[in-house]
């Protein structure tokens, strides 16, 4: 008694009570149906096709016999086992199930056309109109695999604890405060005409945004209330940013999880990346009927991956090595077809005692491209699709389906996201801004000295040209004369311009010096301390810069000064 009829006589004795009279007639119908349909298959010879799919699905000469191989064969023999038939293996045209033109080759226009009676294969259920299809086997998930970046998309190095958008926000904010800052200060001196009132200039304005950022002391010493709170914010503020920065680059360098360039399937076609995938894949032909069917609202399948820039005949370790690897394409297939070529992968480079942080070559993203069941597919109006579909069913209710498709993959994930590095050490490309800094700095002030010499033997040269003028239109008159010369020594003359120093007298200091304050600009404010020994004038002008001047004692009269 196969599983069939176990399945059946359980119905049939369930329902042989008083409630369930009516559909006696019924069960036992389908089940002397189910019986004629059984001893009818066996002696049938199915012609079976099938598409080359990794593990799920293939085709290999066995002893000069084509043979089929993986989890749908698998499928195939349990049936064989179940209901007894026989079946021919019948190589696909093109290996594809729908033809680029719809109508030349392919496995669909097999079984559109009779020759072949199953399709084993996983295929996407999507031509119901023209094929029939089995029970579900499974929900599949087609994911991309990349070769693993070396850095985390999140970014590296100091620019790594915050995003773009806030990094930009900050320098706006570097450039705009300085500005605000004086204009504020600016106002309310003309508006309140407070004599006391100190206006920084512009530059000291900026140089003490710049030096808050750095944790910097300032020189600036605002007078009034209002400017003192315009200050005293913007610390506040530069002291909670560093101490965020502070807080989340310790964390990005320790604790940060490794991300990938794409997050969402529509980040493919934004980002405009590369992908492939093995020809005769589902997902190809779900790309066609999506593009035939889109909206034009972005949401489709095609207009968020686009279509594969090339569909690829070969094996899946040549795909990993000649596009994979050496291109940097994408890969998008099926989950456990991926995760079987990554542990095989992980496998070989364990054998060849490869490091274990270079084992990881590859990496899966944990999101979907897209999700779709898959079945096999008969031709229309196949005889025998009730009895496959019921095994089938039953094996993908049961978990066997599943079971088969991971039945060589380990229960951990194989080769995570993240790794799970015990310790985190800086490399050169951590420290990549600090080195552009260093470099952009000296680049900037090399241009900048360059400029300031420019300008100085311009500024030279058009000095030289107007005493060069004016000494043609004066050129009677002798250079550095004097009618004064017998007031003092110390006018240069052309006569003693070259005549020894010692002739040279300068003149004593000035009465004001001596014993009373020094002259100061308007606004500044002066006053007499005793320091080291010393008196000095400590003189505080209008942009709070202090300034020391040292008293001139009477004695200095007996001596001369140079300046």
């Amino acid at each position: 008694m196969g599983l069939a009829d176990v399945i059946l006589l359980g119905l049939t004795s369930l329902c042989l009570n008083s409630t369930c009279r009516d559909d006696d007639a019924n069960i036992l119908r389908n089940y002397n149906r189910f019986q004629s349909l059984k001893e009818d298959l066996k002696h049938e010879n199915l012609r079976i096709t099938t598409l080359k799919n990794g593990p799920l699905s293939g085709y290999q000469f066995e002893n000069g016999t084509l043979a089929g191989t993986g989890v749908a064969f698998d499928i195939i023999k349990i049936l064989q086992h179940e209901y007894g038939f026989n079946y021919t293996l019948v190589p696909p045209d093109d290996g594809v199930f729908e033809p680029p033109d719809g109508i030349n080759g392919g496995v669909k226009n097999m079984l559109v056309n009779k020759q072949v009676d199953v399709a084993a294969a996983f295929l996407p259920m999507q031509y119901n109109d023209v094929v029939d299809y089995s029970r579900s086997l499974d929900t599949a998930q087609w994911v991309v695999l990349m070769r693993r970046p070396k850095e985390s998309a999140t970014g590296s190095g100091l620019l790594a604890p915050f995003t773009a958008t806030v990094w930009t926000l900050i320098i706006i904010s570097l450039l705009a405060v300085g500005p605000i800052l004086y204009v504020i200060m600016f106002l309310r001196a003309r508006m309140c005409n407070d004599a006391e009132e100190v206006v920084f200039s512009l530059p000291a304005c900026m140089w003490f945004v710049y030096g808050a950022l750095l944790k910097q002391g300032s020189t600036l010493n605002p007078r009034t209330d209002s400017s003192r709170i315009l200050f005293s914010t913007w610390w506040i503020f530069i002291t909670i940013l560093t101490a965020f920065y502070t807080a989340n680059l310790t964390a990005f360098l320790t604790l940060s999880k490794f991300t990938l360039p794409i997050s969402e399937p529509k980040d493919i076609m934004k980002k405009q990346y590369k992908w492939v995938t093995n020809k005769g894949n589902g997902i190809v032909e779900e790309l066609y009927n999506s593009r035939e069917y889109s909206s034009g609202d972005g949401k489709s399948l095609f207009e968020e991956i686009g279509l594969p820039r090339i569909q690829v005949d070969a094996d899946e370790d040549i795909i990993l090595m000649d596009y994979v690897t050496k291109q940097n394409f994408m890969y998008i297939r099926e989950r456990t077809v991926l995760q079987s070529l990554m542990y095989e992968d992980y496998k070989e480079k364990t054998k060849a005692n490869t490091t274990e942080s270079a084992r990881c070559t590859y990496v899966i993203t944990d999101f979907p491209v897209c999700t779709f069941p898959r079945a096999f597919a008969f031709t229309s109006k196949f005889k025998y699709k009730p009895l496959f579909d019921l095994t089938i069913q039953h094996l993908s209710e049961s978990g066997i389906t599943e079971f088969k498709q991971r039945e060589f993959l380990p229960d951990t994930t194989i080769c995570p996201l993240n790794l799970g590095n015990k310790e985190r050490r800086l490399r050169n490309t951590d420290l990549i801004m600090t080195y552009m800094i260093v470099g952009g700095g000296l680049v900037i002030s090399t241009v900048i000295f360059a400029i300031e010499l420019i300008i100085h033997y311009f500024n030279v040269y058009d000095c030289c040209k107007k005493r060069l003028r004016k000494g043609l239109r004066h050129n009677d008159q002798k250079l550095f004369a004097s009618s004064n010369r017998h007031l003092t020594d110390n006018i240069v003359t052309f006569s003693n311009a070259f005549e020894p120093t010692k002739h040279f007298i300068t003149p004593p200091p000035s009465y004001q010096t001596l014993f009373g304050p020094p002259l100061v600009p308007k606004g500044a404010h002066c006053s007499k301390k005793f320091i080291n020994g010393r008196d000095y004038w400590v003189v505080n002008d209008k942009n709070g810069v202090t300034s020391l001047i040292p008293q001139r004692a009477p004695s200095a009269l007996l001596f001369q000064y140079t300046h």
